[in-house]
Protein backbone atom coordinates (compact mmCIF):
# COMPACT_ATOMS: atom_id res chain seq x y z
CA UNK A 1 0.00 0.00 0.00
CA UNK A 2 1.24 3.42 -1.34
CA UNK A 3 2.45 6.23 1.71
CA UNK A 4 1.47 9.97 0.48
CA UNK A 5 3.83 12.71 0.89
CA UNK A 6 2.07 16.23 0.88
CA UNK A 7 3.69 18.21 -1.70
CA UNK A 8 2.00 21.52 -2.13
CA UNK A 9 -1.01 23.20 -1.43
CA UNK A 10 -3.37 23.25 -4.75
CA UNK A 11 -2.73 26.56 -6.97
CA UNK A 12 1.25 26.90 -5.71
CA UNK A 13 2.58 25.06 -8.70
CA UNK A 14 1.67 27.07 -11.29
CA UNK A 15 0.64 25.81 -14.93
CA UNK A 16 3.24 23.94 -16.50
CA UNK A 17 5.42 24.14 -13.53
CA UNK A 18 6.91 21.54 -11.11
CA UNK A 19 7.76 20.81 -7.54
CA UNK A 20 10.10 17.86 -6.80
CA UNK A 21 9.95 16.15 -3.58
CA UNK A 22 12.09 12.84 -2.05
CA UNK A 23 10.58 9.51 -1.04
CA UNK A 24 12.33 6.81 0.68
CA UNK A 25 15.35 6.60 -2.56
CA UNK A 26 13.69 8.31 -5.76
CA UNK A 27 12.85 11.99 -6.21
CA UNK A 28 10.06 12.17 -7.74
CA UNK A 29 8.84 15.77 -10.09
CA UNK A 30 5.54 16.88 -9.73
CA UNK A 31 3.77 18.68 -13.15
CA UNK A 32 0.86 20.90 -12.93
CA UNK A 33 -0.40 20.28 -17.02
CA UNK A 34 -3.75 22.75 -17.00
CA UNK A 35 -4.94 22.04 -13.70
CA UNK A 36 -4.05 18.69 -13.46
CA UNK A 37 -1.30 16.94 -12.15
CA UNK A 38 1.25 14.70 -13.30
CA UNK A 39 4.07 12.92 -11.64
CA UNK A 40 7.49 11.10 -12.62
CA UNK A 41 10.45 10.02 -11.75
CA UNK A 42 13.06 12.97 -12.22
CA UNK A 43 15.50 10.74 -14.51
CA UNK A 44 15.50 10.32 -18.17
CA UNK A 45 15.70 6.65 -18.86
CA UNK A 46 18.18 7.19 -21.44
CA UNK A 47 21.30 8.70 -19.62
CA UNK A 48 19.74 9.40 -15.96
CA UNK A 49 19.78 13.47 -16.26
CA UNK A 50 16.95 15.12 -14.04
CA UNK A 51 13.93 14.77 -16.79
CA UNK A 52 12.52 18.39 -14.58
CA UNK A 53 15.19 20.48 -16.11
CA UNK A 54 13.76 19.86 -19.50
CA UNK A 55 10.72 21.98 -21.39
CA UNK A 56 7.59 21.03 -21.70
CA UNK A 57 5.74 21.40 -25.00
CA UNK A 58 2.45 22.52 -25.84
CA UNK A 59 1.63 18.74 -26.35
CA UNK A 60 2.60 17.44 -22.71
CA UNK A 61 5.54 15.88 -23.63
CA UNK A 62 9.11 16.98 -21.90
CA UNK A 63 12.21 17.08 -23.62
CA UNK A 64 15.18 15.61 -21.93
CA UNK A 65 17.96 18.50 -21.58
CA UNK A 66 20.81 16.40 -22.52
CA UNK A 67 19.81 14.50 -25.84
CA UNK A 68 16.46 15.33 -26.54
CA UNK A 69 14.50 12.62 -25.69
CA UNK A 70 10.87 12.91 -25.11
CA UNK A 71 8.12 11.26 -23.00
CA UNK A 72 4.32 12.70 -22.88
CA UNK A 73 4.19 13.56 -18.99
CA UNK A 74 0.70 11.85 -18.84
CA UNK A 75 1.12 8.76 -19.50
CA UNK A 76 5.59 8.10 -19.18
CA UNK A 77 5.48 7.18 -22.83
CA UNK A 78 8.70 7.33 -24.54
CA UNK A 79 7.67 10.01 -28.04
CA UNK A 80 11.02 10.25 -29.55
CA UNK A 81 14.58 8.53 -29.34
CA UNK A 82 17.24 8.41 -28.42
CA UNK A 83 15.39 6.70 -24.95
CA UNK A 84 13.83 3.69 -25.60
CA UNK A 85 11.98 2.63 -22.13
CA UNK A 86 9.05 4.82 -20.43
CA UNK A 87 9.48 7.49 -17.23
CA UNK A 88 8.47 6.00 -13.86
CA UNK A 89 5.11 7.02 -13.12
CA UNK A 90 3.57 8.24 -9.31
CA UNK A 91 0.09 8.29 -8.22
CA UNK A 92 -0.92 11.83 -7.81
CA UNK A 93 -3.68 12.86 -5.91
CA UNK A 94 -5.43 16.03 -4.13
CA UNK A 95 -6.72 15.62 -0.26
CA UNK A 96 -8.77 18.67 0.35
CA UNK A 97 -6.14 21.23 -0.61
CA UNK A 98 -2.84 19.75 -0.63
CA UNK A 99 -1.64 18.00 -3.56
CA UNK A 100 0.10 14.91 -2.41
CA UNK A 101 2.24 11.81 -4.12
CA UNK A 102 2.43 8.23 -3.77
CA UNK A 103 5.79 6.51 -2.72
CA UNK A 104 4.90 3.34 -4.53
CA UNK A 105 5.48 3.07 -8.58
CA UNK A 106 2.21 3.05 -10.44
CA UNK A 107 4.31 0.83 -13.48
CA UNK A 108 5.12 -1.61 -11.14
Amino acid sequence: MTEWIDVAPVGTIQDGDHRLVETADTEVAIFNLGGEYFAVENLCTHEDVPIADGEIGADDCITCPMHEAQFCLRTGEVMAAPAEEPLTRFPVRVEGEMVQVGTQPLDL
